[in-house]
């Protein structure tokens, strides 16, 4: 049976199912998985009070214990019990109750692109003048950066990020060392995905 549930489409399978549990197939969810070094984007496909099917967009092999972070901050633990190709099967490490799954969260952090946490390095081009910042985390339409010089806000910039070139952005905020910039054009979620999954580990800073 398809029904819509707070504005998410979803299908419920039960009856022949051979798992005692109720399952509900997502249309299209995000979250993100919260590995020790960064985080990287993933889609919801199905799941049941025990535990949910997610597509991958990396190998995940070595990767047994895993947190999960939901739109709206929710984060729970999982173990991976199967892969097969770009999805995986794991288990929630406690039962949840499914309608806290299918609820949307609160119009602010809807509104809000999910963050991937990332320590990288990159650069800035501002007016010709070359920086070297560090990339802390990324979103499809932007990202925070820590940088040593003051930046002024609504400044234009480039910035450098390997594997996504050169983008023209914004200069939003900057506090101390830190500063958030606004893309002119936002990543495709496929390509942060993609990227952000298949990131060698010894590309991160010490």
């Amino acid at each position: 049976m398809t029904q819509a549930a707070h504005g998410t489409l979803i299908e419920q399978e039960n009856g022949d199912d051979r798992r005692s549990n109720e399952r509900h197939r997502v249309i299209f969810r995000t979250a993100k998985l919260l590995l020790p070094d960064h985080d990287c984007f993933c889609i919801m496909r199905d799941f049941s009070s025990t535990g949910m099917k997610l597509q991958v967009f990396g190998p995940m092999e070595g990767i047994d214990i895993v947190d999960i972070e939901f739109l709206g901050g929710r984060t729970m633990r999982m173990h991976k019990r199967w892969s097969r190709g770009d999805h995986c099967g794991f288990e929630f490490e406690q039962p949840i109750d499914t309608a806290t799954l299918i609820a949307l969260p609160d119009s602010h952090h809807k509104r809000r692109p999910q963050r991937l946490r990332i320590n990288l390095p990159a650069a800035i081009d501002v007016n010709g003048d070359i920086r070297q910042v560090h990339l802390i985390d990324i979103s499809l339409a932007g990202a925070s950066i820590e940088v040593q010089t003051k930046l002024k806000q609504g400044s234009e910039l480039r910035i450098a990020i390997d594997g996504f070139g050169r983008k023209k952005a914004l200069v939003r905020w900057w506090r101390e060392g830190f500063a958030g910039v606004q893309f002119l054009a936002p990543i495709p979620f496929n390509d942060l995905a993609v990227w952000s999954a298949r990131l060698p580990d010894d590309e991160y800073l010490p």
